[in-house]
């Protein structure tokens, strides 16, 4: 960051990181979390543990290399179709 007279101003690399809960962004962390209960408590399928584990591991992972890759994949995922003649 550059003020008017061409010197530099001090930023903390934590006022640029976006928060991230255990890892993950709170969206994502929501939808673990809600598989979680979804699978174990209402359906009592216990095996879904290993499946529920494994995907918050791969979100964990691709977040490490790009904070914003959940967001942008569930837009994209969502995004509405728009068909132009």
């Amino acid at each position: 960051m550059v003020d008017m007279r061409g010197k530099a101003v001090k930023v903390h690399r934590s006022l640029l990181q976006r928060d991230l809960l255990l890892g993950v962004p709170a969206m994502g962390l929501v939808l673990v979390f809600s598989m979680f209960l979804i699978f174990l408590y209402l359906f009592q399928l216990y095996f879904m543990v290993v499946p529920i584990a494994l995907f918050y591991v791969l979100m964990r992972h691709f977040t490490s290399k790009d904070p914003w890759f959940i967001e942008i994949l569930l837009e994209s995922i969502l995004q509405k179709d728009v068909f132009l003649p």
